[in-house]
């Protein structure tokens, strides 16, 4: 009897575990389907807060040159004001950029030679101005004076600069970097820069001596100053000579361009432009490489731009000892 009660029982379960193999056979026989690449969408993140976008890989950036043009305007535009009254020079102009929240800004004297006045060499300080320097330009006490007025007037104008940017009516307050203070001068005012370099030593960080001129004699060894002094072969009033005589007199960081063709006149309001755009590029670099430190104007100094130049017949001579 137990034989036959089992029987049914067993028949039963024989079709319950061929049922079970009959899908699990039927799964694993049946083909995977595969999406297309292109429309397999994109991993949700594993949170519910929106995130970014992952941009789109893009071309490596393009990187714009950092250096100026320096016969060109720069990015500045000129602002000015008349200094306060000084003995040492009988009127003053500061140029400066009007972008004040960029400073503050390397610093300069200008003075024009005999018998002119700052605004006879303002094209330059125009110039200047746009590369982003403040420029404190001066007339002497007496302008058919001697070199020594030039050269009181210098002095002045560097404690100028220095009490303009601690003034508190001072448009130029706190836009000075006395830390970066330079010379510079036209015929006597080129002779009265070199002459206040001796005297203000390393209160000064470059001197820019443009066709100097002397009235007697001189010692420049006491210059500290990174040192150029400029020089015209046509160059009547400052005889190149002489200027080479001036280059010679001291043994600091110095340059002599010695331009080809450079009357003393050019160096005015009213010179030869193509003449005036040679000296943008030197001036301007000097001040870029030796008081900013910018190593981009090397090249206009005394790399391949500057080898272009000498090829350009630019020059009759150019000299430069390192101290």
């Amino acid at each position: 009897m137990k034989e036959k009660k089992l029987f049914p029982r067993a028949l039963a379960l024989l079709g319950i575990l061929t049922m079970l193999f009959a899908g699990a056979y039927a799964t694993a026989a049946e083909p995977v389907k595969t999406v297309p690449a292109a429309t397999i969408p994109a991993a949700v993140p594993a949170t519910d807060v929106p995130t970014a976008a992952t941009p789109a890989a893009t071309a490596p950036a393009v990187t714009l040159p950092v250096t100026v043009d320096p016969a060109l305007k720069g990015a500045f535009t000129r602002c000015s004001y008349k200094p306060p009254p000084n003995p040492a020079y009988l009127a003053a102009e500061v140029w400066y950029p009007c972008e004040t929240a960029k400073g503050p800004f390397a610093a300069t004297t200008l003075m024009s030679g005999f018998f002119n006045s700052h605004d006879d060499i303002r094209w330059l300080a125009y110039h200047l101005v746009t590369h982003g320097y403040i420029i404190f330009a001066m007339t002497p006490t007496d302008v058919m004076g001697n070199t020594p007025l030039w050269t009181d007037a210098h002095k002045a104008g560097i404690a100028m600069l220095k009490t303009e940017n601690i003034r508190s009516d001072s448009k130029i307050k706190g836009l000075v970097d006395i830390n970066k203070l330079q010379l510079m001068g036209y015929g006597k005012g080129g002779g009265g820069a070199l002459l206040a370099a001796t005297n203000l030593g390393s209160e000064v960080k470059s001197t820019q001596a443009l066709a100097p001129y002397m009235d007697s004699g001189y010692d420049l060894d006491d210059i500290k100053s990174a040192t150029i002094c400029y020089a015209g072969r046509n160059d009547d009033n400052s005889p190149p000579g002489k200027v080479v005589s001036m280059y010679k007199d001291f043994s600091f960081e110095k340059a002599l361009a010695y331009f080809k063709n450079f009357p003393h006149t050019d160096w005015i309001n009213s010179g030869d432009p193509v003449n005036q755009m040679h000296a943008k590029v030197y001036i301007t670099s000097w001040m870029k490489f030796y008081l900013d430190g910018d190593k981009n104007y090397e090249t206009y100094l005394y790399g391949e731009q500057h080898e272009n130049h000498m090829k350009a017949d630019w020059f009759y001579d150019f000299r430069r000892a390192t101290k």
